[in-house]
C-alpha cells in the first residue's frame, strides 16, 4: 500500500508545529517539496486566517529568545532573523530601545568564555567585531575586560 502524499496545508502544519516559521521562508520549504504555487497561496493563508502563521508575532518571539540567551549582539540578532525570511521593519520594531547595555553585557561575557588569559587588543577588537558589536560597544567591553575580568 502507498502513502498518500502530504497537501501543502498538512506538511506547513507540521513543519510550524515544531518551530514558527516567517511567511517567506515557509513559502521556500513547501516550494522545495514542488507544491504548486496555488497551493502554497491556500495553504498559507488559511494558516493567517487562524493565526498560525503570523510573521509579527513570529520575529518578535525569535528575537526576544535570542535577546535572552546573551549569546548574539543586536545587530547578530537582526542578521539571523533577516535570514529566517523576517522583514526589516518587523526586525527593527523588535529592537529594545537600551540594546547598547546588552550588547556591552554580552560582549564582555564573550570576552570571559573566549579568553581566560590577556591576549593583545587586536585579538579582542578582532573577536567582538565578528560578533556584530559597534566600535563604542567593542571598546567599552574590551577596557572592562582588561581592567576587572582576565588574567596577565
Amino acid at each position: 500500500m502507498q502513502k498518500a502524499e502530504k497537501t501543502a496545508l498538512i506538511y506547513a502544519t507540521d513543519l510550524l508545529a515544531r518551530q514558527d516559521y516567517s511567511e517567506t521562508r515557509l513559502r521556500q520549504k513547501l516550494a522545495l517539496r514542488k507544491y504548486s504555487e496555488s497551493e502554497i497561496d491556500e495553504a498559507v493563508e488559511k494558516l493567517k486566517k487562524y493565526n498560525y502563521l503570523n510573521d509579527e508575532t513570529a520575529c518578535a518571539y525569535q528575537f526576544e529568545l535570542m535577546y535572552q540567551s546573551n549569546k548574539y549582539s543586536v545587530q547578530q540578532i537582526c542578521a539571523k532573523l533577516f535570514k529566517f525570511g523576517f522583514e526589516t521593519q518587523l526586525i527593527e520594531k523588535c529592537k529594545p530601545k537600551d540594546y547598547e547595555e546588552h550588547d556591552e553585557r554580552v560582549a564582555i561575557l564573550m570576552l570571559c568564555s573566549k579568553f581566560k588569559t590577556l591576549p593583545e587588543n587586536k585579538k579582542l577588537w578582532q573577536f567582538l567585531s565578528t560578533k556584530g558589536f559597534d566600535y563604542s560597544t567593542i571598546s567599552a567591553a574590551v577596557d572592562e575586560f582588561k581592567n576587572n575580568f582576565a588574567k596577565d
